[in-house]
């Protein structure tokens, strides 16, 4: 994407970058670009400095692109009459896609290049989610519905996408199911109304839900999921969740299998109940499971617990 600039612009723009670079080396410089660089600070980003916030990730500009003495840190760059991005997308686009993402600070190193599937035994599920990861579009692509047992790296596995779609300049928000029904509440207790509350989550390309079915699931609680799904199921939008529920079946086989896995593991089973083993579709309703069902591709996954490994 470019843009038109006046002439006088232009001129400005020559002037700014002329300050920059002394006379007696600008031939060279003005040549390099900071995003060439192999920077040790922000480390592959290409210009986005990561850091742990108090909640979420935060980004922000990296040295390299501030001490840029091509377009000294406006990721911009004179083109005859037009300046055009450094990058695409650039820097600053994913900083801004990046801090509005939410995405947990827990998960700061997520990162897909090194995902191996939540089995690395099973060759077909990796396959499959790596053959999703390169093809997702948002508007074209169906989502992605997890499900599975605590520790297999289902919240790790959606944060690293949230970042590589943040890098791709894809827009991106990571919910967790609970405290989104909290957030909603207290929007509600302070009179905004559900639509001014949803709004950013409807307007992002790829909203992320962790802990799907998580919670009292009243149905207040539910509607107001459900008029969430809803809205971005009627605009194609793209969704891409988890939950420790299984997604269908019967609560009696699922609790068997669940008390056998972990007592394997020489786990307690003594604090578990009924709704411990309730389906994800009993858990939130026939309807938004349905929907969910038909926008996204439902993976069971199966592994060891790896934060007892």
């Amino acid at each position: 994407m470019s843009m038109t600039i006046s002439d006088q612009q232009k001129d400005r723009l020559k002037d700014r970058l002329a300050r920059l670079v002394p006379q007696t080396s600008a031939p060279s410089l003005a040549k390099v670009c900071g995003l060439s660089s192999n920077c040790p600070t922000c480390k592959g980003n290409k210009g986005v400095l990561l850091e742990a916030g108090p909640s979420t990730v935060k980004a922000s500009l990296c040295s390299c692109v501030k001490n840029c003495g091509l377009c000294s840190a406006s990721c911009l760059k004179p083109v005859e009459n037009s300046v055009t991005p450094c990058a695409n997308p650039s820097p600053r686009k994913i900083i801004g896609l990046i801090n509005e993402a939410h995405i947990p600070s827990r998960y700061l190193d997520a990162d897909l290049e090194k995902f191996d599937a939540f089995s690395p035994t099973d060759r077909s599920q990796n396959m499959a989610l790596q053959n999703w990861i390169r093809g997702i579009e948002p508007g074209k692509s169906s989502g992605l519905l997890l499900s599975g047992p605590v520790g297999m790296g289902k919240s790790w596995f959606l944060a690293a996408v949230a970042k590589k779609l943040a890098f791709k300049g894809i827009s991106v928000r990571y919910t967790d199911f609970f405290q989104l029904v909290h957030e909603l509440r207290e929007a509600y207790a302070n009179d905004l109304s559900d639509k001014a509350s949803l709004r950013p989550l409807q307007n992002v390309d790829v909203l992320i839900i962790d802990e799907l079915g998580k919670g009292r699931n009243s149905e207040w609680e539910l509607s107001v999921a459900d008029s969430l799904i809803s809205e971005r199921y009627n605009g194609n939008k793209c969704i891409i969740a988890a939950t420790n529920y299984p997604l269908t079946g019967s609560s009696d086989d699922h609790a068997k299998r669940e008390i056998d896995y972990l007592r394997a593991d020489k786990v307690s089973t003594n604090q578990m109940n009924t709704t411990t083993f309730e389906p994800l579709s009993q858990r939130i309703g026939a309807r938004m499971f349905s929907r969910l069902s038909e926008n996204c591709i439902c993976m069971p996954v199966v592994g060891v617990d790896r934060r007892r490994r």
